[in-house]
């Protein structure tokens, strides 16, 4: 088993472990912005489905570096399908996300 295969494995744990914090309400102070917003601003949101949102984007990304890396395919290609999920996860949290 090389050593890059190791880390990726070790990474991906991580990271999901991480995005399921966030999902089951544990890892609020993870979500970016959330957590130095004011009160108020919090208050636009609606948490548990921001906490959906956050995980299953963070769950899919690890899932497309994966896909990516075990096909062997260019970084322009990871690039493209990473910035395709943070369009989809800019569309949801305009729409889904906030109240």
């Amino acid at each position: 088993m090389s050593t890059e295969l190791i880390v990726g494995i070790i990474a991906t744990v991580v990271v999901l472990v991480l995005a399921l914090l966030v999902l089951f309400g544990l890892g609020d102070f993870l979500i970016s912005g959330y957590n130095t917003a004011s009160a108020e601003k919090k208050a636009r949101y609606n948490l548990p489905r921001l906490r959906v949102v956050t995980s299953l984007s963070v769950i899919a990304i690890t899932a497309s570096v994966w896909v990516c890396m075990l096909l062997k395919t260019s970084e322009t290609v990871l690039l493209v399908v990473t910035l395709v999920w943070v369009v989809i996860m800019l569309i949801l949290d305009r729409f889904y996300v906030k109240k």
